[in-house]
């Protein structure tokens, strides 16, 4: 009996330690940019990361280093270990942040299992009445959950003007001036500095833009951009 209870004492101080020494992993969004080898994301959510693995729809998952960080303002790109195999149409920026008089926006949320069957979530809101002119962070008014923050926000011209962030990965960087109960984007013009200021970013070669019309033509077209990460 003795040697029993010991047993299970034994056993039970291992999965303690099992568990007390396994890495928690974090996971949120991201989408491919350049050369369809890099990634954006949000800083904290690598920040204490050992291994980094980037989820593609369907497809590889494929380890990824951080190259290029900005703690202030919570971004991050990575460089994955290998090009990814994913057929995909690439995203476009827009050239200027949001425009005030067309409020919309959405954005494409990854799917939680990552099987054939799924599709991503197509989450579509406005911009937030903030009361402040655009800069940095942009209030939005979408219902987003924990695992879509990283990805890209995208305006009625199906470009991207910013990427989402739930509130609580954001309220440590945005102004104090923006209150109320919104979630936020980084600004296309914040994204777009930090590519400039990652010397060893490689953009894509121009192609002639495809004629995608509906929502649906748009979202089949570039649902592999939006990936998910999975920090550890």
């Amino acid at each position: 009996m003795i040697k029993v209870l010991a047993s299970i004492v034994l056993m039970g101080l291992l999965v303690l330690f099992l568990v007390m020494n396994t890495p928690v992993a974090r996971l949120g969004s991201g989408f491919l940019i350049g050369d369809g080898q890099y990634v954006m994301t949000y800083y904290d959510l690598l920040k204490e990361a050992e291994v980094i693995q980037v989820k593609f729809p369907n497809e590889d998952n494929i380890k990824a280093a951080l190259v290029y960080k900005s703690p202030a303002k919570n971004l991050a790109i990575l460089k994955l270990d290998e090009a990814p195999k994913v057929k995909r149409e690439p995203l476009s920026f827009s050239e200027s942040n949001i425009p005030p008089q067309d409020n919309y926006v959405f954005t494409l949320g990854y799917p939680w299992t990552n099987t054939l069957e799924d599709q991503h979530t197509l989450i579509e809101g406005f911009l937030a009445n903030s009361g402040v002119k655009f800069s940095d962070w942009i209030p939005v008014d979408l219902a987003l959950d924990p695992v879509h923050s990283g990805g890209p926000l995208l305006n009625r011209n199906k470009q991207v003007v910013g990427m989402v962030l739930m509130a609580r990965h954001a309220e440590e960087y945005y102004p104090a001036e923006i209150s109320g109960k919104h979630n936020f984007a980084i600004s296309t013009s914040t994204l777009k500095q930090a590519i400039q200021e990652l010397k060893s970013f490689k953009d894509e070669k121009p192609v002639k833009p495809k004629a995608i019309v509906s929502m649906k033509e748009f979202i089949e077209a570039v649902r592999n951009n939006i990936v998910l990460i999975e920090a550890r």
